[in-house]
């Protein structure tokens, strides 16, 4: 009984943390629909042909959210966690090793002749809860904050769709419930982190795969 009870008083003080979901509606890029399941990127879908390896810089754009939006506080909270979406994308690829230059689309610099990888989306879905749900039920999914991207790697200058993803994550269970910026927060860093380890796991010559 005594385990028992801590281990419920760690679940109810740690958290869960965000888990991944099935993506919602996912969105097509240059005649790429992503359909194939992957454990770290969610759905996935390559252009034929494509090799990460010819790439050395990778820009990051802004990612708007597109999701409904009720006010002006809604909006601002949406801005805030793009913001933080993309500089966790540029951490989490700039530590993967992968990239001679990881820039965002506002400090990048072109370099004649080189192949650029450009990454941009959206921000398709964008859900805080209810902290009070979560807290007296966020161990049956009450409450769930969620959160979606659907992303697309754009060959610059050509524009030519090289590779599109779609990631989902909820959260429901964490301390008191956890707060709507806490849970998506950790939602987007998961996303940036597992994009990084899929796109190491494609370098080395890997297949998207569900286990």
């Amino acid at each position: 009984m005594k385990r028992v009870c801590i281990a419920i008083g760690l679940l109810v003080f740690a958290g869960c943390g965000a888990t991944r979901s099935s993506p919602d509606a996912p969105m097509s890029a240059g005649g790429l629909t992503p359909t194939i399941e992957d454990k770290e990127a969610g759905l996935v879908k390559i252009a034929p042909g494509f090799d990460l390896k010819a790439y050395r810089t990778v820009v990051v754009a802004p990612f708007p959210v597109t999701d409904k939006l009720e006010d002006e506080g809604d909006r601002q909270f949406a801005a805030k966690m793009a913001a933080f979406f993309q500089v966790e994308l540029v951490r989490r690829l700039k530590d993967s090793g992968l990239f001679q230059r990881v820039v965002t689309a506002k400090d990048y610099k072109p370099v004649a002749g080189e192949k650029t990888l450009r990454l941009e989306g959206n921000i398709t879905r964008l859900g805080r809860g209810s902290q009070a749900a979560r807290y007296f039920a966020g161990i049956y999914g009450a409450g769930r904050a969620r959160a979606q991207a659907d992303m697309r790697f754009v060959e610059a200058p050509g524009g030519r769709v090289v590779m599109v993803t779609a990631d989902r994550r909820v959260a429901s269970v964490g301390m008191f419930g956890g707060s709507d910026e806490g849970h998506l927060e950790e939602s987007f860093d998961d996303m940036a982190r597992d994009l990084a380890k899929f796109l190491q796991r494609l370098a080395r010559g890997e297949a998207p795969r569900k286990e």
